[in-house]
């Protein structure tokens, strides 16, 4: 099969990607590498925003509609580091497939996104195509895009997190909630004398993990998981703690919302009569590596599509015509889509190469033929949202 793009400059390109390292918050060098991408691409307009994003915009022969293409730049970190048996800046090319961080998660679909963008044929579309490397998802879903969307005001987002190559059309959000109890302090010799925090937090944890999560037909069930528990004071040294503090993460569904999550947990609380127990909605302060900064609540919301609308049938359609045949799937893992989706409520699928199971893990792979189709894939989206034909 001929394809439409060069296939050893597309591997060479994630291969290059890969050997940078781009930990959350360090995206700078492989932002320029990008850049230094969609140049030789022939991108039609590149630029850097505020946020150290990277967006290249490629222009159809007539005016039209704006689709955008996302992929994050950064990645978590490589701990502990002597457990890889690949160097994970290596991108060691074994058997058909590229090994090292962000191979998977998701430096093979920007690669991927770049290529299918510069080599896509310009007079058979209208509208442009948008790409986006956007920094910072790994910690704050969604704060990045919104800066590239409310520059380019796309009117369809395609999210390139793995998707096996399947067409995503929901997705989880995520919340992190924290919860404090208020104990007495008193000496340890003496225990009764005061109100021990983590006695109170424990009844707590009992009632809020004997919760039913909620189901959806499609994404599945929620989940709320427990992330951390600290006491006050810490350490302690002879004295019941005064204070005791949980964090609780929970993946959300669609339909969902804060308000029912917070009487969820309220009512849990008095079940444990603990009436004394304060819940609020964490919050993050994260700072780009350009220096921008955002305070926002951890609140990023979940997201569905329906399988009956327009873009989802049109790149259904191009993906079918181009071989694939993908079945639908929703995304059970937290994305930017929280954002374009989620908030913004622009249409969105998802769809990218290699599993979500592959992300963060030791030795992280993406198999050169997920790589490929994911380009094919990419193209095939864009000439059938943005064809002339429509």
């Amino acid at each position: 099969m001929t394809l439409p793009f060069d296939e050893l400059s597309l591997v060479a390109c994630t291969r290059a990607l890969v050997r940078i390292p781009s930990v959350l918050g360090h995206e700078e060098a492989m932002a320029i590498r990008v850049r230094d991408e969609m140049q030789k691409l022939a991108f039609d307009a590149i630029e850097t925003d505020e946020a150290g994003n990277i967006i290249g915009v490629v222009n159809g022969a007539t005016s039209g509609p704006t689709l955008l293409f996302d992929a994050h730049m950064d990645t978590v970190d490589v701990v502990p580091r002597e457990v890889w048996a690949h160097d994970p800046f290596g991108a060691e090319l074994v058997d058909g497939r590229i090994y090292g961080r962000g191979s998977s998660d998701m430096k093979g679909a920007l690669a991927a996104m770049l290529h299918a963008a510069g080599c896509v044929d310009r007079e058979r579309l209208r509208g442009r195509i948008v790409v986006s490397a956007s920094v910072g998802e790994e910690q704050i879903e969604g704060a990045a895009l919104r800066c590239v969307m409310d520059r380019y005001h796309p009117d369809f987002v395609v999210i390139g997190e793995s998707s096996n190559l399947n067409l995503v059309r929901a997705g989880r959000g995520r919340a992190e909630f924290i919860l404090k109890s208020h104990g007495r302090p008193s000496h340890a010799s003496s225990p009764a004398q005061g109100l021990n925090a983590v006695h109170e937090m424990c009844r707590v944890i009992a009632e809020i993990e004997a919760l039913q999560m909620s189901a959806h037909s499609f994404v599945g069930s929620g989940v709320m998981c427990l992330t951390d528990i600290i006491s006050i004071p810490y350490p302690a040294h002879s004295v019941v703690p005064s204070g005791c503090q949980v964090t609780y993460e929970r993946r959300l569904i669609p339909g969902e919302t804060r308000e029912a999550l917070g009487d969820e947990l309220h009512a849990a609380c008095e079940r444990a009569n603990a009436g004394d127990t304060t819940i609020e909605l964490a919050s993050i302060h994260y700072k780009t590596y350009t220096g921008i900064e955002w305070r926002e609540e951890k609140w990023y919301p979940p997201w569905e599509l329906s399988e009956d609308s327009s873009f989802v049938r049109s790149a259904k359609a191009g993906l079918d015509a181009a071989g694939f045949s993908p079945s639908f799937a929703s995304y059970q893992f937290c994305t930017n889509a929280a954002y374009s989706a989620g908030v913004a409520n622009v249409p969105t699928i998802g769809f990218g190469p290699s599993s979500e199971h592959l992300a963060h893990i030791t030795d992280e792979y993406l198999e050169v033929a997920q790589l490929t189709g994911a380009c094919r894939g990419y193209m095939a989206i864009s000439e059938s949202v943005l064809g002339r034909h429509q």
